[in-house]
């Protein structure tokens, strides 16, 4: 099932795009918790405690280990699934001590995504090592001379070929046209920002068209009159 998730660590944009919309998840990554938490005081915990407190407690939310052994990311998953309850996955990177951390936390129950991922070979690891999700830097990787769509699409297929049960998301999406070559790909996740979200929502045709509708209705029935004032 296709999901939308916001990529996120700034508190009001969660709560104005969770009025808003269909969103099947949450995440931030360090980058994102640093430029919406720097000069702000507020502690990295604090903030993903303020998140979940408004997204509630089934919502998936994914926050990032920090560490460059597998002992220190083990230990930072911990942490953070103790300090930020309800439905929290764990970041863990696509490298040899990541492979490994997932791993021993899916022997502890605790769910994970394989971030950072740029090749096909490097997602097959982390699927097989036990992560629930792995995110390809579809942008990123793009600028550095690969092909983020056709990655997602060559990573979803063998995932389906050989019955490994991961969901592939399409991380680091810059463009509305982005959003649906991932999807058109297999991209089961995509990570985006509200700004992206909203450039998906609209388009002038759409505005237009409303502007004919409403001018039609109100040159019959007169201005301001809806269909809940006709219902007695």
């Amino acid at each position: 099932m296709l999901e939308f998730c916001l990529d996120t660590g700034d508190l009001e944009m969660v709560k104005a795009a969770s009025k808003v919309y269909p969103l099947g998840c949450y995440s931030m990554n360090p980058t994102i918790a640093v430029n919406c938490l720097k000069g702000t005081g507020k502690s990295f915990i604090q903030n993903a405690r303020d998140i979940r407190e408004v997204i509630g407690d089934e919502m998936p939310f994914f926050l990032e280990a920090m560490g460059d052994t597998a002992e220190e990311l083990v230990e930072d998953a911990r942490a953070m699934v103790a300090a930020v309850t309800g439905n929290t996955l764990v970041k863990i990177p696509a490298c040899p001590e990541g492979y490994k951390a997932i791993a021993a936390l899916k022997a502890e129950g605790i769910r994970t995504s394989c971030t950072a991922v740029y090749t096909f070979n490097q997602a097959m690891l982390a699927a097989l090592a036990g992560a629930e999700y792995v995110a390809v830097y579809v942008s990123r990787l793009d600028r550095n001379g690969g092909n983020g769509i056709e990655t997602v699409r060559r990573i979803k297929q063998a995932f389906l070929d050989h019955g490994i049960d991961c969901i592939v998301s399409a991380a680091s999406i810059k463009s509305a046209g982005e959003v649906e070559r991932a999807i058109e790909a297999g991209a089961d996740n995509i990570a985006l920002n509200l700004e992206l979200l909203e450039q998906m929502a609209v388009h002038p045709m759409t505005a237009g068209t409303l502007e004919t509708f409403k001018s039609d209705w109100e040159g019959l029935f007169g201005v301001g009159v809806r269909i809940a004032n006709m219902v007695s």
